[in-house]
């Protein structure tokens, strides 16, 4: 299987020189978290952005997000795969790199489309593609952690689970709109 027979050929841009708000709010709007970013040419690659950049590379330095354009903030050092690719091969340099996406280029090296874990998941063969889901998420579970026996956990009586038992919440399939009892 090629890359170009499982690829998400909708791309989406946004212009360098837009604010990382209009961003977030063209994310939001249209339920992404992974936008190409264009350069001076059109369609020139000059990076790509994720939401989880804007969290990381503005949100997290106290900027003020109507201020920052995105080409200061996105990646630079995009990873990308031929169309023509074999899907397997794909898979690997996701593996090794570590990335969710790679964007998918034409023989002039132009964006075409954008392979994403999720095309994987949905149109490779099961073992492979849990394969380089793991191999992707390594990243996190390789995060700092705290150790098991450090971790101070707050004794609950048999009072607080009967009420927390008969309390609407998420977790049980309800809306919380109480009060929240904060723990120490």
């Amino acid at each position: 299987m090629k890359c170009k027979d499982v690829m998400h050929v909708g791309l989406q841009w946004v212009a360098a020189d837009a604010s990382v708000r209009d961003t977030a709010r063209l994310m939001r709007d249209r339920a992404m978290g992974f936008l190409l970013v264009a350069g001076a040419a059109p369609g020139q690659l000059m990076g790509v952005v994720t939401d989880r950049d804007l969290a990381i590379r503005a949100c997290v330095e106290d900027k003020v997000p109507a201020e920052i354009k995105i080409g200061d903030i996105a990646s630079t050092e995009v990873i990308v795969c031929g169309e023509d690719d074999d899907l397997g091969e794909a898979e690997k340099t996701m593996r090794e790199e570590q990335k969710a996406r790679l964007v998918v280029v034409n023989d002039d090296g132009k964006p075409v489309g954008v392979l994403s874990l999720t095309d994987i998941l949905l149109h490779d063969h099961l073992r492979r593609a849990a394969k380089t889901a793991r191999g992707i998420l390594a990243r996190e579970a390789e995060g700092p952690h705290t150790p098991i026996d450090q971790i101070k956990l707050t004794p609950s009586t048999p009072a607080d689970e009967d009420a927390a038992s008969r309390q609407d919440s998420a977790m049980n399939g309800r809306r919380l709109d109480g009060p929240l009892k904060m723990f120490p």
